[in-house]
């Protein structure tokens, strides 16, 4: 049996159900009608205060495309403060020209290296990459 989600998205689900913990009473959905500019997520939680919203963009491009920042500011802002946007992208990402009040979040299984978008394995082997540089000289993870 297959899944129909892609497997990028499974990825980048993980991720989210790692920063927005069910534990903490946060509810991941997907919004509809979405598809053609990127993958986004609603999620939310009750507050005393209120309910608190999240909209999160996944984008897997070196630089995320115009039309998936533009889609994520078109989203509602609800309530105000209790409204945040953030982008989810793979480390090493080029987000220079992402809007302030869009918050970057790091993926923690994809990176970029010398262009080309990879998968980082938790293998003995494997080879680490700072988050921050674009082509980042390799370095051995050592296993304690």
């Amino acid at each position: 049996m297959g899944s129909s989600k892609d497997v990028m998205e499974v990825f980048a689900e993980r991720d989210i159900h790692q920063l927005f913990s069910e534990y903490d009473g946060w509810n991941v959905a997907t919004v509809a009608g979405t598809k053609p500019a990127g993958r986004f997520y609603r999620i939310t939680r009750g507050k005393w205060v209120g309910v608190e919203t999240a909209f999160i963009a996944a984008s897997f491009d070196m630089v995320p495309r115009e039309e998936l920042i533009s889609t994520l500011n078109a989203l509602p802002d609800g309530q105000g403060s209790l409204t945040k946007k953030y982008l989810l992208t793979p480390q090493a990402a080029d987000t220079s020209d992402v809007p302030p009040h869009i918050r970057i979040l790091r993926m923690n299984a994809f990176a970029f290296s010398e262009g080309k978008l990879i998968w980082l394995t938790k293998k003995k082997n494997a080879i680490s990459y700072p988050p921050t540089e674009c082509t980042p000289a390799p370095t051995p993870i050592t296993q304690e």
